[in-house]
């Protein structure tokens, strides 16, 4: 049977619109319940649910939200998801159909009011979190609502920046919960259920304060059997946990060929990182006569010192 040119261009779609489907990440996660917890500004307990990919390794938790954020009429209630790491990071929201979210005289947020709203949510060190509600509205300055019969404070100047401005009840009231006491229960949820998929998912994230809950776990005599995902973590993460990561191993390695690896990787760490290194290698007689020889092939990246120090330590 031939297919019309129409035909064919529908049936395209439906496939790509399979395919789309199936690839997607979300479309192949499966979550369940793992506690329930409660907040000041929500009436009752929350689930949090622990998600798994299509391989049933735990990626993260989630919990969807409906609650409000202020006392009066001005306030739509919050409803959107949200999704945390398994270290208790932040990661993303997302919104429910239907149920945007709204500003000060029930606005609709626009694009720029949702990315912004991910960034304060990021910030781990917003002024947020020394402020209490009524510290987020200028009541002497009164503004008019439209919509409904009431008025409302304006946003002071001094917050404009940490708030999403006509959401200064949701931007605080989401930001507590979200880096709040939920990361310590998400943290102590994970650890009860700890496994080495757990460890190797949380490694491999590119959040650096989940890479060091994960290694925080790995006892030091452990780190020589674990090298070669430590070692991946070493390439790819950032200066504080490649140095946590060379402060800990348990230098020098019995295995000659991971020292061996080690030190080839001298030439592309990060100046901190390289310090860190070195300080264990000079410091150390038994780890400075494994990897003086090793060093002979970046002596001339070494600073005038520490290339005297390798070459005297080769000689001897």
């Amino acid at each position: 049977m031939r297919l019309t040119g129409i035909a064919l261009i529908i049936l395209s779609f439906s496939l790509h619109a399979i395919s789309a489907v199936s690839s997607s990440p979300d479309s192949l996660k499966t979550c369940r319940k793992a506690f329930l917890f409660k907040t000041d500004d929500y009436a009752v307990a929350n689930a949090i649910d622990i998600c798994r990919n299509a391989a049933q390794v735990p990626v993260g938790y989630e919990t969807a939200l409906n609650m409000a954020v202020c006392d009066d009429k001005l306030c739509a209630n919050v409803v959107l998801k949200v999704c945390w790491d398994l270290a208790g990071n932040y990661v993303r929201f997302d919104t429910i159909a239907g149920k945007p979210l709204t500003k000060f005289d029930h606005k609709r947020f626009s694009d720029a009011d949702y990315k912004k709203l991910d960034q304060i949510l990021k910030d781990r060190n917003s002024m947020l979190r020394v402020l209490e509600k009524s510290d987020l509205v200028d009541k002497s300055i009164k503004l008019k609502a439209t919509t409904v019969d009431a008025v409302s404070g304006a946003t002071p100047a001094t917050i404009k920046n940490a708030v999403v401005e006509g959401a200064v009840y949701s931007s605080h009231t989401l930001w507590h919960l979200v880096n709040g006491q939920i990361k310590d229960s998400i943290r102590a949820f994970t650890l009860r259920n700890y496994s080495e998929q757990i460890a190797l998912q949380m490694l491999g994230s590119d959040n650096f304060e989940t890479q060091l809950f994960a290694l925080k776990q790995i006892p030091q005599e452990q780190y020589e059997s674990r090298f070669e995902s430590l070692f991946q973590v070493i390439r790819k993460s950032s200066p504080l946990i490649r140095a946590y990561i060379i402060n800990r191993a348990p230098l020098p390695f019995r295995d000659q060929e991971k020292n061996r690896k080690l030190a080839l990787q001298f030439p592309d760490l990060d100046g901190y990182s390289k310090s860190i290194f070195m300080n264990r290698i000079l410091n150390d007689s038994e780890i400075l006569n494994v990897f003086a020889p090793l060093m002979l092939n970046v002596l001339n990246i070494l600073s005038a010192e520490q290339a005297k120090t390798i070459k005297e330590a080769i000689r001897k």
